[in-house]
């Protein structure tokens, strides 16, 4: 009969084995563990040279590979690369024949463990377990207990929840032990219980006989405690306000783990009840309090708690404590509620006893309860605000505040310490608890020395002599192998140096027990990210010390299209193998990688309006990138450091920059001008040489920068500024006033102004649109309106036009978006209406004109204020499935880049939580995106690539800094690049001026590089020739061997790219390693170097 209920109870347990389902709660994403036969792997080291082809895994085993295409198994990872003793196996199970394997989504985990479980290669394969903490209660209402979080019990309960050979008593209004959460904790007296029986439904019990058992306390047929109100064997408390002594005994010993309610501090304990109230009417206290404490020492409570006391002068109160001691009972006392401070001449008992441990209330944040009492007096302090336990009334929970909460939690914390320490005297156990406490004047320093040793903390109580206390004390994140700026960065190989602490208290001394073979195991699911080293010895840690990882630091891969989010990591830590308690730690940690180019953030101290111009202004390769500040300086700054400014630069001009600054030619002396406006209302234009040129008032509030633009046929340019009021300025290169200007329009503007020829006769009309609807269009040679208008539009505008071509004739357009009314207009040439629409929501933002899906035909951008993103057809119609809606508040006009290899290009923008967007007319974000800045992202950026590393960069200020972020691919095209379009700020991409952006440098060859680096499973090479040309492109492994022809043929000049797939001339995959191209057009000659990573 045993043999069959063994085989039985195995069939049983296969069957539940083969029903287990995949469940992300408890097995990590796409991870497989499984061992391949020792016929299958060939060797004894347990190395399968796998290669990756068309996504997929290749081993050479037919039917593994087979499965890998179906599946999508996409990598596998050597568990057990070193076994000492390798010949070791378990029924040919062999450590080092274990991997992990990888699938590409969850979406097949089920089907392929039982596929793989049949593979003739294969011993077997299961779902990979997360090991989480041992133990952690399933009591539904556990995350509304801050006070566990707070004092540590998650972490002690990994080790001890209790024992119910430790007996709490409550000695307090009496408790309802039937309550659902309370009744598997309720001592039960076995001296009494023979002949007796509980009714657990109604609260109630019958039987004994009448004698007392001697086992202590001297009460007959005391089975779970005694009724010291009524002095009977019952201590049920069922009277709803009466629950005082029901929620001390939930806070101190609730079930835990029991799939219900709440767990005390020690969830597994046992109760002795006693009961000092009346069960029929409301109570004004707690009778026979003494007695109760004097009783439960008596029947061999180990703990007893008294959430109750008055002032008085100590002896009768100290003589009970003394004995309760004596016998061995620690009694844990609640400060009291008044906030007052116990001293000589105000005294509470039995708070104030000599022997007791005296309990002040902290909060969620460890500081003093406005309520609770303090004083020299106190010995502890514990959470006592908004404490969820147990109530009378419908067997619920409700949260309480008290110090007579925050005295069971220290209590329940004893019982911990005595599961463990069966020999601590109460004097031992008392001091145990006030010697592991957390310091916490620090952030109460009006209260030193008057709230104890400070916090109790319930891992330190239990086992800081028993197992070290290691956390992470610091991170080291590098590029290892990458594009060599030192940032670790998307698509690189990064290394990890983590510094691991055993703690020993700063404030205390308290000293955690050595930690001896230290191990830590690195570990990461989240998808992108495979770990290459993976395991770090760190030997010995004593009490207080530090120790790097420097000599095996962590490393892993990640792939360049990683979101730009904390990736999340878990350090495994183990320690004293052997000893009686074993160290195995779970720590979880987050790494950031970054994709702000090296040197930026540039500081301001405050937020900037001005939007970048990038441009090269010195003899140096690299654009400068020049704004204005709040402290009313122009900065001129270095792409590779932008704390380094060229020659002339910071130029002070007085008062904080408004707006953005414009760049033109305003002379012929080879140098660019610009202009700013400022605070002080003076328009000020200066050069590239930082010498300023003229500074004029304008006449009124400046609420936007000026515009730089040849208005007037082939005169030299002038500078354009309109003020809040409606004066608009017109300046000649030397500063003097155009003719006929300044002219004030009417009505309030705070829009910049554009330029347009609208009439076709060579002249830029200079556009002004006014908060009362009107738009203007002045003739530069006389000042007035062209005929047609002003126009009227759909409401006043605080945003900055776009001239564009929406339509089949020549003649541009004039968009506004309207800001309250919430209209986008297209305006004719002519002043007429060509499409007016109503979006419904309140724009902050420009529209912008770019073509967005590389069709040939330019969509209109618009993003309201609530983040709604709308793409439109030239007429202003929606494209499908729009708008995106982004769920964030956006005033940050957008600009527009094609960098993601296809044809989709990203609407570049900020938000004001500080994120980078980039939407594709998908509605999805590019790879990468949303970037977190941090701050409120309000000015437009400027696109280029700064640095000459083939890469688009993204320019942008935040409330406080300048930012450069270093996309790692290049920009296909650039489609609206700045603010207002050009550096002009002429609002004007349809009709080129000579000072709109410098010319696209001419074509030539050049070998640009591959993308991405390092690479898994291809990447592409791009290439530029000048001239048609016969192209010859080889790559080389490290050796000088060709390994693959790529481009042997001719090509026509332009822009060229090809795949490489990671294969050689044969078609094989090629193994990890560092390979080199060679490119050879004509005369021109050039090798570069990749790295491809499996």
């Amino acid at each position: 009969m045993k043999n069959l209920m063994t085989v039985v109870l195995l069939i049983l347990s296969i069957g539940l084995l083969s029903a287990l389902e995949f469940d992300p709660d408890y097995f990590y994403s796409r991870s497989i563990i499984a061992c391949f036969t020792k016929e299958a792997v060939g060797n004894d080291s347990g190395v399968i040279n796998f290669t990756t082809e068309d996504g997929s895994v290749r081993t050479g085993m037919p039917s593994f590979d087979a499965l890998a295409r179906e599946l999508g198994i996409v990598d596998m990872e050597h568990m057990h690369p070193y076994v000492k003793v390798p010949t070791w196996n378990d029924n040919g199970v062999y450590l080092q024949n274990i991997y992990r394997i990888i699938l590409s989504s969850d979406d097949l985990m089920d089907r392929a463990v039982n596929e793989l479980s049949k593979d003739s290669n294969l011993l077997w394969a299961e779902f990979e377990t997360i090991n989480r903490p041992k133990w952690v209660p399933n009591d539904p209402m556990i995350t509304s207990q801050y006070v566990h979080q707070r004092i540590k019990s998650f972490d002690a309960w990994d080790y001890t929840q209790g024992s119910y050979d430790v007996m709490i008593g409550i000695a307090d209004s009496g408790v309802k032990w039937n309550h659902p959460d309370l009744r598997a904790n309720i001592w039960v007296n076995p001296a009494e219980s023979p002949g007796m029986t509980i009714n657990w439904t109604a609260g109630t019990y019958t039987g004994g006989n009448g004698v007392d058992a001697g086992e202590g306390g001297n009460k007959i047929d005391d089975l779970v405690g005694w009724d010291f109100y009524s002095n009977d064997n019952n201590p049920y408390q069922n009277w709803a306000n009466n629950d005082h002594g029901t929620h001390v005994a939930g806070c101190a010993a609730a079930v835990g783990n029991n799939g219900i309610g709440v767990s005390g501090t020690a969830p597994m304990v046992s109760i002795l009840s006693c009961k000092g109230a009346s069960n029929t009417s409301n109570s004004t206290g707690i009778s026979n309090g003494y007695d109760q404490l004097k009783y439960a020492a008596e029947i061999g409570a180990d703990i007893v708690n008294a959430s109750w006391g008055g002032p008085g002068t100590g002896a009768y109160p100290n003589s009970i404590v003394n004995y309760v001691t004596a016998l061995g009972c620690l009694v844990v006392t609640a400060a009291g509620n008044a906030n007052t401070e116990h001293t000589t001449s105000y005294q509470d008992y039995p708070a104030d006893a000599t022997n007791a441990l005296c309990v002040a209330a902290t909060g969620v944040a460890d500081l003093k309860a406005s309520f609770s009492d303090y004083g020299a007096s106190i010995d502890i302090a514990a959470p006592g605000e908004g404490i969820m336990s147990t109530i009378i009334s419908g067997d619920s929970y409700s949260a309480y505040d008290g110090t007579s909460m925050a005295s069971p939690v220290v209590a329940g914390v004893a019982a911990l310490v005595k599961t463990l320490n069966p020999t601590l005297t109460a004097y031992q156990l008392r001091q145990r608890l006030m010697d592991t406490a957390d310091y916490i004047y620090d952030i109460n320093p009006n209260y030193v020395g008057k709230l104890g040793s400070g916090r109790v903390n319930a891992y330190a109580a239990t086992m800081y002599d028993k197992i070290p206390n290691i956390t992470i004390d610091d991170l080291n994140v590098y590029e290892f192998t990458g594009d060599g700026d030192g940032i670790p960065n998307p698509g690189e190989v990064i290394k990890l140096e983590v510094s691991l602490n055993n703690y020993m208290d700063p404030y205390t001394g308290l000293s955690w027990m050595t930690g001896s073979n230290v191990q830590a195991t690195l570990r990461c699911n989240y998808p992108g990210i495979s770990l290459v080293d993976s395991v770090a010895a760190y030997g010995t840690l004593t009490a207080g010390s530090t120790m790097w990882n420097y000599s095996t630091p962590f490393k892993f891969n990640t792939v360049s299209t990683l979101p730009s989010e904390p990736i999340p990591f878990e350090l495994r830590v183990t320690a004293n193998p052997g000893a009686t308690f074993t160290y195995d730690k779970i720590l979880s940690f987050n790494v950031n990688l970054s994709l702000i180019q090296k040197n930026w953030p540039r500081s301001l101290g405050g937020a900037s309006s001005s939007s970048p111009i990038l441009y090269n202004l010195d003899s140096t390769p690299d654009l400068e990138v020049v704004f204005g500040d709040n402290s009313g300086n122009i900065h001129a700054v270095k792409a590779a450091d932008p704390d380094i400014e060229i020659t002339g630069f910071p130029l002070n001009l007085g008062s904080a920059i408004i707006g953005s600054v414009a760049m033109g030619t305003l002379n012929n002396d080879n140098l660019m001008d610009f202009a700013a406006s400022t605070q002080a209302n003076n328009v000020v234009a200066f050069n590239q040489a930082g010498a300023t040129l003229w500074t004029k008032p304008a006449g009124g509030t400046l609420r936007g920068g000026p515009v730089i633009a040849k208005v007037i046929g082939n005169q030299a340019a002038k500078v354009i500024s309109v003020t809040q009021s409606s004066v608009l300025n017109a300046w000649n290169a030397d500063g003097t006033s155009l003719a006929n200007f300044p002219v004030t329009i009417g009505g309030a503007v705070l829009a910049p102004p554009a330029v347009a020829d609208l009439t076709g006769d060579g002249n830029l009309e200079i556009l002004v649109v006014t908060l009362n609807g009107l738009l203007h269009a002045i003739n530069p040679l006389t000042g007035a309106n062209i005929a047609g208008f002003p126009a009227s539009v759909s409401g006043g505008s605080q945003n900055a036009m776009t001239i564009a071509n929406l339509d089949a004739d020549p003649q541009p357009e004039i968009l506004i978006a309207t800001s309250t009314a919430g209209y986008l207009d297209a305006i004719n040439h002519d002043g007429t209406v060509f499409f007016q629409k109503n979006i419904g929501q309140q724009i902050k933002t420009s529209a912008v004109v770019a073509d967005v899906d590389n069709n040939g035909s330019e969509e209109i951008i618009v993003i309201t204020a609530p983040g709604q993103v709308y793409i439109m057809n030239p007429d202003g119609s929606n494209l499908p499935n729009m708008p995106v809606q982004l769920g964030t508040s956006v005033e940050c006009t957008p600009v527009v880049a094609r960098f993601d290899g296809g044809n989709n290009a990203g609407i570049i923008f900020g938000d004001t939580i500080g994120r980078i967007h980039s939407i594709r007319k998908d509605g999805t974000q590019s790879p990468n995106f949303p970037i977190p800045l941090g701050g409120n992202v309000k000015v437009s950026a400027a696109l280029a690539d700064i640095d000459g590393d083939d890469d688009l960069d993204i320019v942008i200020p935040d409330n406080v800094s300048y930012f450069t972020i270093d996309i790692k691919r290049p920009a296909q095209s650039i489609e609206w690049a700045c603010y207002m379009g050009g550096w002009n700020r002429s609002g004007n991409v349809y009709q080129p001026t000579p000072n709109e952006d410098p010319a696209v440098p001419q074509l030539v060859t050049e070998l640009k590089g591959n993308y991405p680096n390092p690479f898994n499973p291809e990447t592409t090479i791009r290439f530029n020739l000048s001239e048609n040309s016969l192209v010859n492109l080889v790559i080389y492994n490290n050796r000088g061997q060709i390994v693959r022809n790529l481009v042997s043929d001719a090509r026509e000049a332009g822009s060229h790219s090809v795949i490489w797939n990671g294969t050689d001339n044969t078609g094989r995959s090629v193994s990890s390693g560092i390979y080199y191209y060679r490119m050879q057009a004509g005369n021109y000659t050039e090798t570069r170097k990749m790295v491809l990573m499996k």
